[in-house]
């Protein structure tokens, strides 16, 4: 049995339940755990520190699941995905310019970059506009 036909029967009626078998009950007891550490962290917590049965982890999670009419939301929960930044390339000359005029290398300008970034891009920005207005 796959695990969120699993959910739906933990969640569902008893029929459906008793028909399960003990090995159902055991192969989906990590995940259960794992959803039911959502909303029951204590309760997860201490199955885990009392190394408890599996089968038996599974028949108290449904005393508890027999309290909800049907699945709650909480098991169904989406993980956000992680934006991606915009990488920042300074133009050579402009950085060029920066470092030689604060007299720092390129590590001590990776250093600055991680403390004060916004800082540190608005000077090369300046300076970059600054070198391109220049006609010599």
């Amino acid at each position: 049995m796959k695990l969120f036909d699993y959910i739906k029967v933990l969640f569902g009626k008893d029929s459906q339940w008793n028909k399960l078998k003990g090995y159902d009950k055991s192969k989906n007891s990590f995940m259960t755990n794992r959803f039911m550490s959502i909303k029951f962290p204590i309760q997860a917590n201490m199955f885990n520190a009392l190394k408890i049965d599996p089968v038996g982890q599974a028949e108290a999670w449904r005393m508890v699941a027999s309290k909800f009419n049907r699945v709650p939301g909480f098991i169904y929960t989406k993980t956000k995905a992680k934006k991606k930044e915009k990488k920042w390339d300074p133009n050579p000359k402009a950085l060029e310019m920066y470092l030689k005029i604060n007299e720092i290398g390129e590590r001590d300008f990776k250093e600055a970059m991680k403390h004060q970034p916004s800082e540190i891009k608005n000077a090369i920005n300046v300076l970059e506009k600054q070198m391109s207005n220049d006609v010599n």
